[in-house]
């Protein structure tokens, strides 16, 4: 209203009567009335009348404009009605949702904020709405995800270029990523459109201030800003305020700036006498100034103005306390302490009470505890808050340089021993100071004071880098001069030293008349060995005011530290001189001089060393005995004395009595604490943990845990061999019990936390290690750099303990990220030197996500991580391979061949790339360069078996595994010993397997299943072996087989599977998956049906997703649902195929065609087998339904091709395969090449019954010319076929036997055809198609699924090779009736039964034809496209050269042309 309430009052008046406006203009028109200076109640009782009346019949736009104005006066509860109302009416309404959204972001209860976003979420629907996209902004900023926060400001700002508060948004969340360079550029681009955007020409002040440091520069922009403000928003004087606090908190140590704030908020003032919040900012910047009693006035006025105000009473304490009124303040802090709990705690009165007790000469801890109280409540107002104006406002420097510099008052000769622990207020000065220079690294008085600290506290390095920020924003500070010159005297830099002090004096001569100056600039001379100008020094030092005599006066006294420091550097540097006697006498006079102080024992302490330099230990022994245990510095003493007992006398039972006497005389846990450190020292560990643990028992809160694990530990090395694992065992429990004590203690100790969990893990105890790990976690966000990098250390470790518990790690590893990237933003501006080695870790992290989304299958999300990872580490092998690896799973041949590529041009050695790059080339279909690759390496390295393991997939793949040998061959002549490692005999397992010599297989395969590599693999296979030992498609288990045999089958399985220790989680889930195959093959409903409840587990989980399908399938055909198992096996068959699977999917098409060929569906048939030849060509039993289907089909000649090839890869010792070869050899004539294979299989299985039939005997006597004659003469010989459907049947392709035509004519005669065609089928059963529902299911499936499996007489070969297993026989469903009738005579009736038959017949016959012409046509267009996308690729492959060419050809000519120029100049 900016004052102007009438004027409001009637614009709203006039906003009554509409109707979306009447609720929220009537709640306006009561706010208005309530601010006026008179308040018409009659008027506000009747818009409170009206109020309710219109809130019980408003709509939903109505009580939208309602919630929203309360949302703006900041009354949540009723917005939050207002708006719940609205959405009972209308709860799809975006409008409603996202102002529900921003409420419950707004509100003062933490616990609901989270559900913001759901609202968000549900209102937006567009990117039109800026209201709910700024909405979710704003929720991302309170979360801290700067990153989400930054995608939806960029989407704002592209569909919505005019839209500045996005820009304005966006300028916030690189400032809260401390991104300064992007913070400035978008700033600069807001105010291109708007010049006097507030925000923006205030954040650029703020960037000039906390990151540059440059006050130039703040000060035009603080001229430009506060202009600003008068010309947009002259009547506003909380504004005016809210834009000049930040300023003034930041810069409140530079006097012109100062000057120029109160100047501009005296005009505001002027302009709003009565707003106390004004007046008490007025007051702070004459604080500032030391104007105390300007800021008095002040703070008076404020007070009457609002007697509440809490700001003006605290600034009024503080005015009497810098004015000496110590009684007044001492009252009003007690009165404020009184009414505290009303109005809040304030961290600035425990600074007062700090402050207060100090000039009251309080003693030190109590001026301490109030220092640290006043800080943890400083900062506990900054939780939460993201790095911004806001932040650098709230966390004010003033008042945190304030406490430092109570901090550090009188301790500034103060030296830190090494191994001493830092004293409370150093520790608590370096953590405000690290806060204040992570958040305002450009101010050169916080890097002063945090260099100073620095250096106190030992840290030379982060001290020097912090002075050199200094000396170039502030050159001519003489304090950072005298710094430089400690540093470089602590590191014996003298000659810089004295140069700095040079410096100094060149820069303010008054520094020459400081006590310090002269002090290290003799110092600096003493220890350069330049003793006379030294002693000259210091003779100058001794004739100051303040030296000799303690001066009276604040402003020129000397404290005693640096008084007793002169006389001690004088005595040394008379001694070395060779001025004993003056020496002597000038000690003397420091002894009379501070006797009765607490610096006479410093001075005792310097004799000591002055005895010790004559090597006069016993004298210095003597002093030492004389210091008393009431003396501040007996301690100190004792500790002299021992060392000189250790290192002097070498006597280790003195050494121990000196710290024994400190415990004696000075009971407590402190000097416990130095006697067991002292038994450290002396390497008794033993007796250190005793004293370590009697001083937990009297003093718990003074905990040693930490020290007693590195005791326990340490203690190792003294256990007796014959003890040493059982006791050190012992210990390492005991370990873990302190380290868990010594967290307790101290949560923030992140090394201890990460030590203790690591030997957690190593001893198994997941839970406790990753409870541990938590536990560390849990404190309030902060920006702290080395937090960070803490919890990025500890959140690597939790990944590690939850990939030990097969838990996802997802969440830890993107918060690991998440933190690692912000630490990249940090280091790239704060630690230039460290950012190659964060940004290494950032890869790492990287690399750790991707591979939890790999668990996961999350292919596209681990890609995107790997690409991350190559981002921040380009040529980092490892990740370049696991990128590729990941391609190469997901089917990105190209991808995965091009990133191979790269990887062998960095490492040409780099064989794992080399073998991935093999299958990748075997999977684009150049299997024989693959092949070469692969030979390649076995010829490089014989031993590697990996690799060979994967020439005998891709051998066998190709057809070629015969080929093989030659690789065995080599490896054993490059190690003899080569044959017992258990690669290569799961190697020649492998081969043996698929060469059908069972019993070779599991010899070798058992020799190699007890490795940690190879035993996974091995394992798998042999119970593979023992489950289906006849590699039949799917076996159940035969029928004449004993139930010993069956029981001994499966339990042989079964016991190589309890002997298997899985290692990670993959391998636990394939023993899971083998274990309900052994279930499967038992043939027992409920092991089956168990086994079937488990793989649906392992399919929701989505693992080993085709064995798992593969393994359903077959459940289901035990427990008779086919359709069930068929649709498994169709969906199956529908995957892509991989390396990974490709075993599984073939099996899957196997027995998917086997159940289509007793159906009858031929055409559904060839696409699976083509699939399986197409990826292995050594599939026998592709082959062997082809060869099924044609016989059917009547095409001997082509059958007998297919069976060739199935008896050729099933190496020729499956002998239902070999009689069906040689019965389709002579039904094609081929009398020759059956006679061979009859003679090959009886070589092998002399009982063949088959084969052994008497006629089969006479066909295969006759020699082998002879054999046509003999069929030529068997006109009389005609042949019939009849089927054996007893159980014996061996084979799917069921058994047939020979007959002579008496046996089956009555009358004797013969049929003039030799091979008649008969209605018959090839089995005695009618080839007709089936005619009725019943005729059909009569085809249906049997019991056995498998089609090609054969007998114990059949295959001998087989059992031969592992005695102890027995065969089952399987039976064929018949044959599809596919074979031709008689012919028929010509002009058959077209009513007549035969015609129809035959005219069905011919249709099915075009039907086939023309379902193999489309997919002919189909592959053919496959192939096109394919083509194409290759001349594509090449046609931009040519088009990359020509350029290189062109560039290249470029080149050159300019080459030419300057070599050309030179020899014309020449």
């Amino acid at each position: 209203m900016e004052g102007h309430i009438q004027e409001a009052l009637r614009e709203l008046v006039q906003l009554k009567d509409h109707p979306h406006l009447s609720l929220c203009s009537t709640v306006a028109l009561m706010c208005a009335h309530k601010r006026c200076e008179t308040i018409d109640r009659d008027a506000v009782n009747e818009l409170n009348s009206d109020l309710k009346l219109s809130g019980s019949t408003a709509g939903d736009r109505a009580l939208y404009y309602a919630a929203l104005l309360y949302w703006i006066l900041e009354l949540n509860h009723k917005a939050r009605t207002c708006v719940k109302k609205m959405l009972k009416l209308n709860d799809t309404s975006p409008e409603g949702l996202i102002l529900k959204g921003w409420i419950v972001l707004t509100s003062d209860t933490e616990e609901n904020r989270h559900q913001a976003i759901r609202y968000f979420d549900s209102g937006v629907q567009d990117t039109g709405n800026l209201f709910g996209l700024m909405g979710k902004i704003e929720f991302f900023m309170a979360k801290q995800n700067e990153q989400c926060a930054l995608d939806i400001a960029n989407q704002i700002i592209v569909s919505h270029p005019d839209f500045s508060p996005a820009l304005v948004v966006k300028m916030k969340v690189f400032m809260s990523l401390r991104d300064w360079d992007q913070t400035e550029d978008v700033a600069r681009r807001v105010l291109e459109g708007d010049g006097h955007d507030l925000k923006a020409l205030q954040m650029m002040t703020v960037i000039a201030a906390a990151k540059d440091g440059n006050m130039e520069m703040v000060k035009e922009r603080l001229q430009v800003l506060m202009n600003a403000v008068e010309i947009s928003e002259p009547s506003n004087p909380s504004l005016h305020l809210e834009i000049t606090a930040p300023i003034s908190r930041l810069c409140g140590h530079n006097t012109e700036i100062l000057q120029m704030l109160t100047v501009f908020v005296c005009r505001v003032s002027s302009r709003a006498p009565a707003a106390s919040d004004v007046l008490c900012g007025l007051g702070d910047l004459l604080s500032l100034q030391d104007k105390n009693k300007d800021a008095h006035k002040c703070y008076s006025t404020a007070l009457k103005t609002d007697p509440k105000c809490t700001s003006a009473l605290v600034g009024t304490i503080r005015c009497q306390l810098m004015c000496d009124k110590l009684e007044e303040a001492a009252q009003q802090l007690t009165f404020f302490c009184e009414v505290q709990e009303s109005l809040g705690k304030v961290a600035e009165v425990a600074l007062l009470k700090a402050i207060l007790s100090r000039k009251q000469k309080a003693d030190e801890e109590t001026v301490i505890q109030f220092l640290k109280d006043s800080a943890e409540l400083h900062f506990s107002a900054l939780r939460g808050l993201n790095y911004g104006v806001e932040y650098l406002q709230m966390l004010d420097l003033n008042f945190l340089l304030r406490i430092v510099r109570m901090h550090l008052e009188s301790k500034q000769d103060f030296l830190l021993i090494p191994g001493q622990t830092p004293p409370f207020w150093l520790k608590h000065a370096n953590m405000i100071l690290e806060t204040i220079v992570k958040a305002i690294p450009g101010m050169s008085a916080s890097c002063y004071y945090m260099a100073y600290v620095k250096f106190l506290l030992g840290d030379q390095r982060t001290a020097q880098k912090l002075l050199n920020l200094c000396m170039e924003s502030e050159p001519t500070a003489p304090e950072v001069h005298l710094l430089q010159a400690r540093l470089h005297l602590k590191a014996g830099d003298h000659g810089s030293c004295l140069s700095c002090l040079e410096a100094g004096v060149s820069i303010n001569f008054q520094v020459r008349d400081r006590v310090q100056f002269n002090l290290l600039k003799s110092r600096a001379l003493l220890r350069s060995g330049d003793l006379k100008n030294a002693i000259q020094c210091l003779n100058i030092t001794m004739n100051m005011a303040g030296v000799r005599r303690p001066s009276e006066g604040p402003q020129s006294s000397v404290s005693s530290s640096e008084r007793v420091s002169v006389y001690l550097e004088l005595t040394e540097a008379l001694r070395l001189n060779g001025q004993q006697h003056e020496a002597t006498k000038v000690l003397q006079d420091a002894i009379l001089l501070f006797k009765g102080t607490p610096e006479e024992t410093h001075v005792m302490l310097a004799n000591v060393d002055l005895a010790l330099g004559r090597d006069d230990v016993d004298a210095a022994v003597a002093i030492l005995q004389n210091i008393l245990p009431t003396e501040p510095t007996y301690i100190q003493a004792r500790e002299k004395m021992a060392r000189i007992y250790l290192e002097r006398k070498r006597n280790k039972k003195l050494y121990i009595a000196c710290y024994r006497e400190i415990s004696e005389q000075l009971p407590g846990p402190h000097t416990s604490i130095l006697l067991a450190d002292a038994f450290m020292n002396i390497h008794q560990p033993e007796e250190a943990v005793k004293i370590y643990q009697e001083v937990e028992k009297i003093a718990p809160e003074d905990t040693l845990a930490k020290k007693i694990g590195q005791a326990l530990v340490k203690a190792h090395e003294y256990h007796k061999a014959s003890g040493f694992y059982r006791k050190g065992l012992f210990l390492m429990f005991q370990a873990v019990s302190h380290y868990e004590t010594a967290l307790k203690s101290d949560a923030l100790d992140c090394c201890l936390s990460i030590e203790l969990s690591e030997l957690l893990l190593k001893l198994k105890r997941l839970e406790e290690a990753q409870q541990v790990l938590e536990k560390a976690l849990e404190h309030q966000p902060t920006t702290a750099l080395t937090t960070m990098m803490n919890d990025v250390k500890v959140l690597r470790v939790l990944v590690k303990v939850l990939r030990a518990k097969n838990e996802s790690a997802l969440d830890v590893v993107q918060k690991a990220h998440d933190i690692q990237q912000k630490v990249v933003y940090r280091v790239t501006t704060e630690h230039p030197a460290e950012l190659e080695e964060e940004r290494k870790l950032l890869s790492s992290i990287c690399c750790d996500w991707a591979h939890e989304f790999t668990l996961k299958h999350d292919l596209e999300m681990a890609k995107q991580r790997y690409t991350d990872a190559l981002n921040h580490s380009p040529d980092n092998e490892e990740i370049i391979f696991h990128l590729a690896q990941l391609h190469y799973d997901h089917q990105k041949l190209d991808y995965s061949e091009e990133l191979c590529v790269k990887i062998l041009q960095l490492n040409h050695n780099h064989t794992a790339a080399s073998m991935l790059l093999a299958d990748t080339l075997f999977w684009k279909n150049q299997k024989e360069e693959a092949v070469k690759m692969y030979a390649c390496i076995m010829e490089q390295n014989p031993d590697n078996f990996h690799a060979m393991a994967k020439l005998l997939q891709i051998l066998r793949r190709m057809g070629k595994l015969d080929d093989v040998q030659s690789v065995f061959k080599a490896c054993e002549k490059f190690c003899l010993l080569s044959v017992r490692e258990p690669g290569f005999n799961y190697c020649k397992g492998f081969y043996f397997w698929h060469t059908y010599h069972v019993t070779e297989a599991l010899t070798h395969l058992n020799r190699a299943r007890g490795d940690t590599d190879w035993g996974e693999p091995a394992v798998e296979l042999m119970v593979q072996i023992c489950l289906n030992p006849d590699r039949d498609v799917f076996d159940e288990g035969p029928k004449d087989w004993s139930e010993t045999e069956n029981e001994m089958r499966l339990s042989t399985a079964q016991n190589l599977l309890s002997m298997f220790r899985p290692r990670c989680k993959s391998e636990q889930d394939k023993l899971r998956l083998l274990s309900n195959l052994c279930r499967i093959y038992s043939k027992e409903d409920r092991h089956v049906e168990r086994a079937v409840l488990e793989l649906t587990d392992t399919m929701t989980n989505n693992l080993m997703l085709e064995a798992s399908l593969l393994a359903m399938a077959q459940a289901f055909l035990q427990l008779k649902q086919i359709p069930r198992a068929r649709n498994f096996l169709k969906r199956l068959t529908r995957m892509d195929w991989t390396d990974a699977n490709a075993d599984h999917l073939e099996n899957a098409c196997l027995l998917l065609a086997d159940m289509y060929i007793k159906m009858g569906k031929y055409n559904h048939v060839d696409k699976l087998l083509d699939s399986c030849i197409r990826h292995n060509k050594s599939c026998c039993k592709a082959y062997e339904y082809l060869g099924v289907m044609m016989e059917n089909e009547q095409r001997y000649r082509d059958a007998a091709l297919q069976y060739e090839l199935a008896w050729k890869y099933s190496n020729r010792v499956d002998p239902a395969v070999g009689f069906r070869l040689a019965f389709n050899c002579l039904k094609c004539r081929d009398y020759t090449r059956a006679v061979d294979v009859c003679r090959q299989v009886l070589h092998q299985h002399p009982d063949y019954p088959q084969i052994h039939n008497v006629h089969w005997v006479q066909f295969l006597s006759h020699p082998a010319g002879g054999a046509s004659e003999f069929m030529n003469n068997g006109a009389d010989w005609p042949i019939h076929y009849e089927m054996s459907m007893s159980d014996s049947s061996p084979s799917s392709i069921c058994m047939f036997s020979l007959h002579h035509p008496c046996s089956s004519s009555p009358d004797g005669t013969l049929p003039q055809d030799p091979m008649p065609q008969m209605d018959s089928g090839l089995y005695g059963q009618n080839m007709g198609f089936p005619k009725t529902p019943e005729q059909m299911m009569s085809l249906g499936y049997l019991a056995y699924p498998s089609c090609l499996n054969t007998s114990n007489s059949e295959r001998p070969a087989q059992q031969n090779h592992s005695a102890p297993q027995d065969f089952s026989q399987f039976l064929l469903p018949p044959p599809v009736p596919a074979l031709r009738q008689s012919a028929q005579k010509r002009g058959l009736s077209k009513d007549s039964v035969e015609y129809r038959l035959r005219r069905e017949r011919n249709n099915i016959a075009v039907r086939k034809s023309r379902d193999k012409a489309r997919r002919r046509i189909q592959l053919t267009q496959q192939r096109a496209l394919q083509l194409q996308d290759e001349n594509h690729r090449l046609q931009m492959h040519i088009q990359r050269l020509s350029h290189e060419v062109d560039s290249l050809r470029h080149y050159l000519s300019q080459r030419h042309l300057q070599a050309k120029e030179q020899d014309d100049n020449c």
